[in-house]
C-alpha cells in the first residue's frame, strides 16, 4: 500500500510538472514581456518625475540671500 502511495505521488507530481513546463511557456512569457513594459514605463515616468523635482530644488538653492 505504501509503494502505491509513493507510485501514486511520484506520478501526479511528473505529470504536473510537465503540464506547467508544456503548456505555460508562451502564456508565462507573454505576461512577463507585459509586465516588464508596465514597470518599464512606469519607471520612466518617476524618473522624469524626479528629474524634474531635482530641477526645481536645484534652482531654489541657487537664489542669492541678501540679508
Amino acid at each position: 500500500m505504501k509503494s502505491l502511495k509513493a507510485l501514486l505521488i511520484v506520478t501526479l507530481m511528473t505529470a504536473s510538472v510537465a503540464a506547467m513546463a508544456e503548456g505555460g511557456s508562451d502564456k508565462v512569457v507573454a505576461r512577463m514581456e507585459a509586465a516588464r513594459d508596465v514597470s518599464m514605463a512606469h519607471y520612466q515616468q518617476s524618473e522624469k518625475a524626479q528629474a524634474v523635482a531635482a530641477g526645481k530644488q536645484a534652482g531654489a538653492d541657487s537664489v542669492d540671500r541678501t540679508n
